[in-house]
């Protein structure tokens, strides 16, 4: 960890306990103001809180440090930070829920524990917000970068590497940049002993499993970090079960843990999360639908075929594109498949033999419809997709049908799962929305092989993250 991060971490401690006593006072005071919607059944005693509160706020810390939020690089992703920040202050409303059960006094009120979480998440988000913008600035000054070497090859030369190149906000400083070859080992010595490095990159998806072992190798002789781009299969680490049969031990490779108690845990999750989404985004239907009806001619949402889990399904969201030019018989028919296959001539992802369709600048998208995709408001009836058991809220991206038909066969076991609303190609795409097509199977692959509730929560997060405080991409898709 550098110096600076070092610097920031520790900064965080009195930052945190600061936030969280200005959460707990504020909630006291909240709690006070709306007496006349519900009334207060206990003598308010400021004093009596402030000490409970002193003694509520050091659990908090630890549970903070064993979320890892004290071991945070300047690299860092804020909506990571984010989902470590609610997922901590959720577990200690629950300690004081627990405590709370066999000894009431020690919070007077239930109400102002709930009105603490809220406001607690808030402040704590907040004053982190500022610091983590604060390292930025720091970022670009060249202050606290991580200098790189990165080992790769001319003829697979990964766009990530631009990213990094033109973008501080990753936290690095590439000092070297070398081909891969039979005295890598040897050039990278001599780099490293001109100018001692902190981190090594193997940004060659397809190079052999030799040269990693040897880079690993040397990062562990130098204590650097080895960082390295997988290929296809590399993400494909299966969950492994030992079974025992007549006394022989038998190795069964499991293809997800989504299976057996994880899918009734999912479906149980999916149907809560996508209800109470319902009931909040159910304000924004009649003003969504009016806007597209202002907008262009046709009917308010778009149904079509999706490929599923099984099989395939019908799927809805409200129409973003003009009714005339929107595939399917009930809209825009023969001439809206007639355009739509002189786009893939434009296709970002992969041109005329991508797998899916992207295209810049849509000619086919409306005003409005540009708006919902931005914002991702068009997605809302998907949660109706959710509730009937066609999709689940985390997971891969449903894909027209004559699109899935290009890769069925070869990624076929994406389609073990159910596709979904949000997931880690969804969030991927927020800032690389030319997503290359194996990348986002990779990221679909890493989702089926370490499925967890955790990692759901986790996912949401940043996806809420993203679209209402993530920086967005400016191209329109």
């Amino acid at each position: 960890m550098k110096r600076s991060e070092l610097i920031f971490n520790i900064v965080l401690i009195p930052v945190d306990i600061t936030s969280l006593f200005l959460a707990g006072v504020m909630s006291f005071y909240i709690r006070l103001n709306l007496e006349a919607y519900f009334p207060v059944l206990f003598k308010p005693d400021l004093k009596a809180f402030i000490i409970n509160l002193f003694g509520i706020i050091p659990i908090l810390l630890v549970i903070f440090a064993f979320a890892g939020l004290y071991n945070l690089r300047g690299t860092r992703k804020f909506s990571s930070e984010f989902s470590r920040i609610l997922a901590a202050i959720t577990i200690a409303l629950l300690l004081i829920i627990f405590i709370f059960f066999f000894d009431q006094t020690f919070f007077n009120s239930r109400l102002i524990v709930l009105i603490g979480w809220l406001v607690s998440i808030i402040f704590v988000v907040l004053a982190r917000y500022i610091l983590k913008k604060i390292q930025v600035v720091l970022l670009k000054k060249g202050l606290g970068l991580h200098n790189l070497v990165v080992v790769g090859s001319e003829q697979n030369i990964h766009p990530m590497l631009e990213q990094i190149k033109n973008d501080k906000n990753f936290g690095y400083e590439i000092v070297a940049e070398i081909q891969a070859g039979e005295n890598v080992l040897e050039e990278l010595d001599q780099i490293y002993q001109k100018q001692k490095f902190e981190e090594l990159l193997q940004a060659d998806p397809s190079a052999p499993a030799y040269l990693n072992a040897q880079l690993l190798q040397f990062s562990r002789q130098k204590g650097l970090t080895f960082n390295y781009l997988p290929d296809i299969f590399d993400v494909q680490r299966n969950h492994l079960e030992t079974l025992t049969i007549d006394g022989i031990p038998v190795i069964s490779i499991k293809n997800t843990p989504l299976t057996g108690w994880g899918s009734v845990v999912k479906r149980i999750f999916d149907i809560f999360l996508a209800l109470i989404s319902l009931i909040l985004t159910s304000p924004f239907f009649l003003v969504i639908a009016i806007a597209i009806k202002l907008d262009s001619k046709g009917k308010v949402f778009y149904a079509a075929p999706r490929g599923g889990h099984k099989k395939d399904f019908t799927f809805y969201k409200f129409r973003t594109m003009y009714s005339h030019l929107s595939v399917g018989e009930e809209y825009g028919g023969v001439e809206a498949e007639r355009v739509r296959q002189d786009l893939w001539k434009q296709n970002a992802r992969g041109g005329e033999s991508g797998a899916f369709l992207k295209i810049k600048d849509d000619p086919r998208v409306t005003r409005v419809g540009k708006i919902l995709r931005k914002t991702k408001l068009d997605e809302i009836p998907q949660f109706f997709n959710v509730l009937r058991g066609d999709m689940s809220m985390v997971g891969p991206r449903a894909h027209v049908i004559d699109e899935v038909d290009r890769y069925r066969d070869q990624y076929r076991r994406i389609f073990s799962i159910k596709p979904g609303i949000f997931g880690l190609s969804q969030i991927a795409q927020i800032s690389w929305p030319d997503l290359p097509f194996e990348e986002e199977i990779k990221l679909n692959t890493y989702y089926i092989e370490n499925w967890s509730v955790w990692l759901d929560i986790k996912i949401l997060a940043k996806s809420f993250y993203f679209i209402f405080l993530g920086k967005k991409n400016n191209a329109d898709y």
